[in-house]
This record gives structure tokens, C-alpha cells and sequence, in this order.
């Protein structure tokens, strides 16, 4: 099927997909998902042995092919490109081997070695280990160690800042609306001139029939001079005001850094991954049958990396006016739709969204599809950060990170875990919102259990012969855990709960060693079995540590001044060698 819409024309009687490698060759040939961006790799300039060159061509042709997992000529090129370095590093050991049989797995453990701590070398020796440990002839050793997990990258690049996000947002819009006018200008200025309402020959409609010869081929009326070089004729160039980009091609089309604001500029307002974007087709538009002045646009989204089950998805975003979610789809109709409408007309249509064209003057051959892009060049970049000063960078990823974060604050084409552990956990942004949430749990936590916590605390001396293993009591038969004038029946873990406890300097050591042994537990046992017999009594003496009747340096030292006797009273107490 056509981008727009008629059945494609058959191939010929007999035609059949070419071979990805050909038998006997070493070349790969690569046809990117899109049909039309295509790579070719040769395998026979790898310094690498002819049967192992063969191995690592069908290893690669299986990634390459109808079946394999390469769906654009980006991933098959650093494929090669760590194939490459692989086959350099395999040339280099003695002696080289001559087929994946003879990669031994201290072969492959060396190899991990060589490469470098970061993200660059994690990723050459996870990709290397994807294309290779599947092959037949890959010893078992060595495929067991290519299994080995290597460590995950650490997240680097966050959010930007909210006013840095405002100011590369602020910059988009100006770049892109600017355009946008000028574009919408130009073209209602032809219309006029179509309506005829300009006196043929004068000024201004030497305007129009320039624009509409540009809309028809691309470029402004031409001629051929006598050194075949073509030129803009001069009557049209003074009607328009001058011979260079900004007066001729740019009244209709977008510049590469124009198309570039714009991605950025849904980036930033829709929060969708840079590829998708640049990728996306222009939406079908359908008005709102209980709303006129309201057109819905259908969004596909493609997200490659994906399984092929998960790899497209579609957003219908309304647009009733200003700031509306559709709005923005909208513009960048409207803002592109001249490009399409030329290349329609040179035989070519194009079904993209985003479409630039090239600054050169005119096309080489007269074809004006070659006046087109798509995508986004890197020479952009560059202007972006001198206009945004202050050390600020344009990155995409940091931009979209900074929508699905501060803004939209769900997961966006990526699952709820990504977008926990790659997303959230990493950002200051997180850090700084949990802080105080953390801060008032503790201080909740704390305050039910100094609540809980009813003994006094005393620095005064006490009589000894009154002491529990936790406390000394003051009350041993008017106890509020039973009957009064009865004596006391309740653990004595139960001390730091009851009002007729008193605590002294001389209780610490046994305190401090029942918190310790209270905190080993807390790590072995089972939630339900601590939460019902230990939580408690450990959040009473979190509770006691926490408060300001004992220093730090009184619990540290208590610590080291338990002796064996107060560490067997508590371990009978915790063994319930106590209870009546």
C-alpha cells in the first residue's frame, strides 16, 4: 500500500526477495523495516580467518534478515562496528582463532577484560554476546560465560531543571511559530494570487507566480546560463526581495533547524521518545461529530526496540483551539503540508510528518525530491547551544525525561518499572519530594512509639532490689496490665509501656544489648511473626534513643559496658525464660 492509499504494483513474474547473504559471498546486505534506507557490510575485510568470517556473516545476515531483530541500517552499522572491533582483538591473540569452535572461553573473558569501564564497553561486550552465543559452533564454556550478566549502566543524564526546561521549550516555540506564520502567510498570499487578485505582471503577482512555481518544483523560476549553471531569474528575485533562502524557498518550507524546533517542541509537550517523532506519519485527522470547530487527530507511534505485538500505539488528541492537545499536530500539519504537496506533485509523495528542506539552491537534475529531509542533522545542534548560553545543552532524552517526571509523573511508551528505576529513582527531583515524605514518616514512626512508651526516666538512683531486666518498678502490685493488688503477670518487655517504670543510666547497657539483639531479628524473621511479638518493644526503644533523656554518647557506651550477666538476662527475657 502507497502512503496514500492505492494498492502497490506487483513485482514481476518470478521475483523473489534477494538473499541477505548470498551463497558464497561474504556481503551482507541490510534493508532497514522503512524498505528504503539500506546498508552493505563486508565481511572480508574483517582481520579475521576465512571460515570464522564466514561464521560471524551468518551470524549477523540471521540479525539482518526478515526474521531478525534489526529494524533500521542505525543498528545493523554499530553491530558491524563492535563485530569489527571484536575481529581486531581476536586478530591480535596468538594464536587467532580460526573458527567460533576455537573461541575459548579465556578468549571471551579476555575480551571483556579489554574493553573499557562504561557504558561504551558494557554495551560491545552485552551485543557481542547477543550475536554470538546462539551460533552451533560456540564451545559450551564459552557460551555459558557470554551469559554472564553484565553490570547495568548507571543513569547519567536527569532532568533539566524547570527553568531550563522553560527556556529550551520558550526557544522551540519562537523558532517553530516563527516559521509557522511565515509559512501560513506565504500561502494564503497564494491563494490570493490563484483567486486573481493581483494585476498580471505587476509586483505582486510576479510574488505569486513565484511561490506557486516553488510549491509546483521546490524552488523559485530558474534559468539556464550559457555556463550551464542555473540561476534565479531576476524579475522573481526582485518582486521577492532578494535571491537568498529566506526570501524564495523558506515562504513555504521549514529549515532543518526549524523542523528541529518542532520536535523539540513536541517532545516537550507530549513527552514521546525523539525516534517516534521524527518518524511519525501525518495523523488522520476526523471531525467530532457532536462538535464542528473540534477535529480529533490519530497518532501512530512507533517504538522499534519493542516486540513486534507492542511496537505501535496510537493517541487521539482533540483540537478545539488554543492550547487544546491537538493544537500543536495542527501546526505541524499545516507548517509541512507545502512539502508534501510538492513532492506529491514531483511523483514522490511522502506520508511523513516532519519534513525539511535542504539549503542548496536547486536541485541537481531537476528532481525536486532531492530538495527534502527527514530526521534531524547534527550540524543543528551547535546553534542550539550558543542561543541557549549558560552551559545549557539540548538533549532529547533529558527533555522527554523532564516531561515524564515533572510533568506527566506516569510511565509514557515504557513500562511502570523503567519507569521507576530509570525515570524516578535516579532524578534529584525525587530525592528532594521523598525527603521530607521519609523525614515525616520517621517522626510519625517516632511518636507512636514514644506515645506507646509510658516509663519515666530518671537519673536518680533507684533501689536496685526493684529492678526488672529492662527497668525498675515502682509498682509491682498496682500494675495497669492486670488486676490491681495483684501481682504483675506481663512480660517484661512490657516495662517501657507501663507508667510504673523507671529507667536510670544504670538500665542502658541491658536497653542498648536488647535493641541490638531486637534489631537482628527484625532482619531474619518473617513480617507477620515480628510485627505480632517484637515490633513493639522495638519501637519503644527507637522511641527511647530517639528522645533526649540519654546522649548518643551514653547509648554507645552502654553498649560496650554490657556484661556477660546482663547479656544472659536478656537472652532469657527474648527466650521467654521470664513469663509466668
Amino acid at each position: 500500500m502507497s502512503p496514500r492509499g492505492r494498492k502497490a504494483a506487483l513485482p514481476e513474474g518470478g521475483h523473489r526477495r534477494p538473499d541477505v547473504l548470498a551463497p558464497g559471498k561474504l556481503v551482507v546486505r541490510h534493508v532497514a523495516e522503512d524498505g528504503v534506507k539500506k546498508a552493505t557490510y563486508d565481511f572480508e575485510s574483517l582481520p579475521v580467518p576465512e571460515t570464522l568470517q564466514r561464521e560471524l556473516a551468518e551470524t549477523f545476515a540471521a540479525k539482518a534478515g526478515p526474521g531478525g531483530t534489526w529494524k533500521s541500517t542505525a543498528s545493523s552499522r554499530e553491530a558491524w562496528l563492535i563485530l569489527l572491533y571484536f575481529s581486531r582483538f581476536l586478530a591480535a591473540e596468538d594464536p587467532v582463532p580460526r573458527s567460533l569452535s576455537e573461541l575459548s572461553a579465556k578468549t571471551w573473558a579476555a575480551w571483556r577484560i579489554s574493553r573499557t569501564p562504561n557504558s561504551t564497553g558494557r554495551r560491545q561486550i552485552r551485543k557481542t554476546a547477543q550475536m554470538l552465543r546462539e551460533h552451533p559452533q560456540v564451545p559450551e564454556e564459552t557460551r555459558q560465560l557470554m551469559a554472564k550478566r553484565v553490570g547495568r549502566d548507571t543513569v547519567k543524564e536527569i532532568a533539566y531543571l524547570e527553568a531550563e526546561f522553560d527556556k529550551i521549550k520558550k526557544l522551540a516555540g519562537q523558532k517553530f511559530r516563527a516559521a509557522l506564520h511565515r509559512i501560513r502567510e506565504n500561502r494564503q498570499y497564494l491563494q490570493r494570487w490563484q483567486d486573481g487578485e493581483f494585476a498580471e505582471g505587476s509586483e505582486d503577482w510576479l510574488v505569486g507566480e513565484a511561490l506557486d512555481h516553488l510549491v509546483r518544483t521546490g524552488e523559485i523560476p530558474h534559468y539556464t546560463g550559457i555556463d550551464d549553471r542555473r540561476r534565479p531569474i531576476p524579475r522573481y528575485t526582485h518582486a521577492l526581495g532578494g535571491a537568498s533562502a529566506p526570501y524564495t524557498w523558506m515562504r513555504l518550507f521549514l529549515t532543518s533547524e526549524e523542523a528541529c524546533a518542532l520536535i523539540v517542541l513536541m517532545i516537550a509537550t507530549y513527552g514521546w521518545n525523539a525516534s517516534p517523532v521524527v518518524e511519525m506519519t501525518v495523523p488522520d485527522a476526523t471531525p467530532d461529530a457532536g462538535n464542528h470547530k473540534q477535529t480529533i487527530y490519530r497518532v501512530e507511534l512507533h517504538k522499534k526496540r519493542r516486540t513486534a505485538k507492542a511496537a505501535y500505539e496510537t493517541r487521539n488528541l482533540a483540537d478545539w483551539g488554543a492550547n487544546s492537545p491537538g493544537r500543536l499536530i495542527a501546526q505541524a500539519v499545516e507548517a509541512t503540508e507545502p512539502a508534501r504537496q510538492t513532492l506529491a506533485m514531483a511523483g514522490a509523495p511522502h506520508d511523513r510528518l516532519i519534513l525539511w528542506r535542504l539549503s542548496k539552491r536547486s536541485a541537481g537534475d531537476g528532481d525536486p525530491a532531492e530538495l527534502f529531509d527527514v530526521g534531524i542533522r547534527d550540524n543543528v545542534w551547535r546553534n542550539w547551544r550558543e542561543e541557549l548560553g549558560a552551559g545549557l545543552n539540548l538533549n532529547l532524552r533529558r527533555l522527554r525525561k523532564t516531561v515524564v517526571i515533572a510533568h506527566q509523573r506516569t510511565p509514557s511508551q515504557h513500562s511502570r518499572d523503567t519507569h521507576d528505576t530509570v525515570y524516578l529513582l535516579p532524578d534529584p527531583r525525587t530525592h528532594a519530594e521523598a525527603a521530607p515524605v521519609i523525614s515525616a514518616g520517621i517522626s510519625e514512626a517516632i511518636d507512636v512509639a514514644q506515645a506507646a512508651f509510658q516509663a519515666r526516666v530518671s537519673r536518680a538512683e533507684t533501689d536496685a532490689g526493684q529492678d526488672t531486666p529492662t527497668a525498675n518498678c515502682t509498682g509491682y502490685h498496682d500494675s495497669p496490665f492486670g488486676e490491681a493488688g495483684s501481682p504483675c503477670r506481663a512480660s517484661f518487655l512490657m516495662c517501657t509501656a507501663c507508667p510504673n517504670a523507671v529507667i536510670t543510666p544504670r538500665h542502658l547497657p541491658r536497653l542498648t544489648y536488647l535493641h541490638h539483639v531486637l534489631c537482628e531479628l527484625k532482619a531474619v524473621l518473617e513480617p507477620a511473626v515480628w510485627d505480632q511479638d517484637w515490633r513493639d518493644p522495638y519501637l519503644r526503644l527507637c522511641g527511647l534513643k530517639a528522645a533526649p533523656d540519654f546522649t548518643d554518647t551514653e547509648w554507645t557506651d552502654a553498649l560496650s559496658d554490657v556484661t556477660d550477666t546482663d547479656k544472659a538476662m536478656i537472652d532469657q527475657l527474648l527466650q521467654r525464660g521470664y513469663d509466668a
